[in-house]
């Protein structure tokens, strides 16, 4: 099965292209530094460049994000349009030493990609920085697909546009970074 080849990459420290809720993402362990520092080098990024998490449910945001107000709730469980959130400190979680970034993917393939692992998975288009970003699998750059170790080519449930972004800070004060 795919996701069992995903997974085996993944603890790996590789690097797969897989189908979100939103656009095809780039995505590894969001436990392993290293594997981070290669999305961002594939990419063509700057190598501290923080990438979204993909978490599983509730309690896994629990366990990575220092404060989760009530009000994020909304956004990560209840919302029509899949949204990402940005808190302001991260715990257990080296790759993230600061603020986190986190959405709850409703994409089936993403949920047992995560739920497999036990952990989180980043996620970031899969373009190269600064390209357009590829609504369609058969879109994505063949030279970035040469990059990683393993993609899934599967168009279905998906949006075809980049979540929302909000950042939510301790205060519980929301703030929209992108629409």
């Amino acid at each position: 099965m795919v996701t069992n080849k995903c997974l085996k990459i993944l603890s790996r420290g590789g690097i797969i292209i897989y189908p979100t809720d939103t656009v095809y993402g780039i995505g590894c362990d969001a436990t392993n530094i290293n594997s981070i520092l290669k999305v961002n080098k594939i990419k063509k990024r700057e190598p501290n460049t923080p990438l979204i998490c993909l978490m599983d449910s509730l309690e896994m945001v629990k366990k990575y994000v220092s404060n989760v107000p009530e009000i994020s709730l909304d956004y990560l469980l209840n919302s029509d349009y899949p949204t990402t959130v940005i808190f302001s400190k991260s715990k257990n979680l080296e790759s993230y030493p600061e603020s986190i970034a986190v959405r709850i993917p409703k994409n089936k393939i993403c949920l047992q990609l995560i739920q497999n692992l036990k952990k989180p998975i980043t996620s970031t288009s899969a373009n190269f920085t600064g390209k357009k970003v590829p609504k369609y699998f058969e879109q994505i750059d063949k030279d970035l697909l040469d990059l990683v170790n393993y993609s899934i080519n599967f168009d279905n449930n998906q949006q075809n546009k980049s979540s929302r972004i909000i950042s939510i800070d301790d205060n519980s004060n929301v703030k929209i970074i992108r629409n």
